[in-house]
């Protein structure tokens, strides 16, 4: 099916997770996407052997990270036609695709970049049972980061993108192959000019799912920092450096 004359695909991130397929795949509304893809770095279960048993096309990557994990399946994506691809992530879909549904009118307006945000509604997200300290710290974060980028925008730190094929002209060679990926990608977005909306997205908390650790969370959020000052040295100075290197 071809919604707005776009070609829309579908890009679940597998890793270790077959127990969570049919829960995934049960929460993705496929009358909206015309192809559901995987990409997989890696899994040790039977994670790549179910989807393909199931029909859908794996493209696999032997290097680890989430970052890894979506350059991959980026890639892939695009190489079929797509014109948006949206990342849903294997373990349940803890983000939930039908969100995709809000984001149409920006595919419309053919938006670079459309991020959910769990922020739209604060309450809600509390009420899906977001943790509290996650949920102090990604406002905080979010406050930093809104007064650098120069993007009002209620979340920076999420879970659910979907990507325009113009973020192909995006060099990610120097992005992270982990989870630092999910915000270097709004930075250098931001810096290259590119239009950034976002949308609301429900997540789901009280099911089972895969998360950072409080450990993992606070190197990201340090991190995080360093590509803030990045964009600074090179939106404000000219200084190539780090994700800007090669820029």
């Amino acid at each position: 099916m071809v919604v707005n004359k776009k070609k829309i695909l579908g890009l679940i991130l597998s890793h270790n997770c077959e127990k969570l397929i049919a829960k995934t795949l049960s929460r993705i509304p496929e009358n909206i996407f015309d192809q559901i893809i995987v990409s997989d770095d890696g899994s040790t279960d039977k994670s790549v052997i179910t989807y393909r048993e199931l029909g859908y096309e794996v493209f696999e990557t032997n290097v680890s990270g989430y970052g890894s994990n979506i350059k991959n399946g980026l890639k892939s994506a695009f190489s079929l036609g797509a014109d948006y691809v949206v990342e849903i992530h294997g373990d349940g879909a803890q983000f939930d695709p039908a969100a995709t549904c809000n984001a149409l009118k920006f595919m419309d307006l053919n938006v670079d970049l459309i991020l959910g945000s769990r922020f739209i509604n604060k309450k809600r997200a509390l009420e899906l049972g977001m943790p509290m300290p996650r949920f102090i710290a990604n406002q905080i974060l979010s406050f930093i980061d809104r007064l650098i980028l120069r993007k009002n925008l209620s979340e920076f730190h999420t879970g659910f993108r979907i990507y325009n094929k113009t973020m192909r002209n995006i060099n990610t060679h120097l992005y992270s192959n982990d989870y630092l990926y999910s915000f270097e990608i709004i930075a250098g977005a931001i810096e290259k000019g590119m239009s950034v909306n976002e949308i609301e997205v429900e997540c789901d908390y009280r099911n089972e799912h895969t998360s950072h650790g409080y450990l993992g969370a606070s190197i990201y959020a340090i991190s995080h920092i360093y590509t803030l000052i990045q964009f600074i040295l090179k939106k404000y100075f000219n200084l190539k450096i780090g994700i800007f290197k090669n820029e």
